[in-house]
């Protein structure tokens, strides 16, 4: 029972990882080109690409990663 409980975790962490991603991989690289922008003396430049670069990666990431598990399920499926 106990490692039946414990996979059914491991799985729903597994699966819930998007959402870190989503919100950490912006706020990370915003704060880098904030960083960036205050070395180098620009207004918000850095940190505005940054934010779009993290957005942009991590949906990229997780249609990709969506789109693997479809069609591993489909294959499944048949």
């Amino acid at each position: 029972m106990h490692a039946e409980k414990t996979t059914a975790v491991t799985r729903q962490l597994d699966n819930s990882h998007g959402s870190f991603e989503l919100v950490l991989s912006p706020v990370i690289l915003a704060l880098g080109g904030w960083w960036i922008d205050g070395k180098v003396g620009t207004s918000p430049w850095f940190a505005v690409v940054g934010a779009l670069m993290g957005v942009i990666g991590a949906t990229v990431k997780i249609v990709i990663a969506y789109r693997a598990d479809m069609a591993r399920h489909s294959v499944l499926a048949r």
